[in-house]
């Protein structure tokens, strides 16, 4: 049996098109395997550079001391003031802080 030119020209263009179509769809799915392998060391990586943040030394970072309940910056240590530790109205919880140009940070 022999087909017709026209029939035979669409017949390898519908091949060509599906071809094109499932090539990309392959791409993705090797793309997306090699993610997933390489996934678990990154949020390794992650976690243990995480980890090693939180057991650095931040004695010499500005901020609250861990003792809050001050009632006044005598109470506090050198250069850091007791204010208000909280940002709305009717706040009573009182910490000692870094000053900020001379005075208690703010909280939004």
């Amino acid at each position: 049996m022999r087909l017709s030119r026209p029939l035979a020209r669409i017949l390898v263009l519908t091949a060509l098109f599906a071809v094109l179509a499932v090539v990309p769809a392959l791409a993705n799915t090797a793309q997306a395997a090699q993610a997933a392998q390489a996934a678990p060391q990154v949020a390794s990586a992650s976690a243990a550079d995480f980890l090693a943040g939180l057991s650095a030394d931040l004695s010499g970072v500005p901020g609250p001391v861990l003792a809050s309940g001050c009632s006044s910056d005598s109470q506090c240590p050198n250069g850091q003031l007791c204010c208000l530790a909280c940002g709305y109205f009717g706040c009573d919880t009182y910490a000692c802080f870094q000053p900020i140009h001379g005075e208690c940070p703010l909280f939004p």
